[in-house]
């Protein structure tokens, strides 16, 4: 039993440890961004970025509280986890 326990205890912290190094910066957002839209973004668009450590969020903000769509980036890649805009998530405005 103990010898599981520390198999699962040392795959949960390399999974954290992989998934804190693997998290993934503002400029390969914006490269991300790019690849998927075509579109650069310019440097008058505010980029919104949370933190969390293990995975960040991200969102294009053009205007003052309009934002566009959310993207969470965890190991390196990036999901979309809104609609787009103005459809920013309530459980983010916690963090910000």
């Amino acid at each position: 039993m103990t010898r599981t326990i520390r198999i699962a205890l040392l795959l949960v912290l390399s999974l954290l440890v992989i998934s804190f190094i693997s998290n993934p910066s503002n400029q390969e957002y914006q490269e991300f961004s790019e690849e998927t839209t075509g579109i650069k973004i310019s440097e008058d668009i505010e980029l919104e970025r949370i933190n969390f450590y293990l995975f960040s969020t991200y969102s294009v903000q053009a205007l003052p509280y309009e934002h566009g769509i959310v993207h969470l980036g965890f190991m390196g890649k990036f999901f979309q986890i809104s609609n787009g805009q103005y459809d920013y998530p309530s459980w983010l405005e916690f963090f910000n």
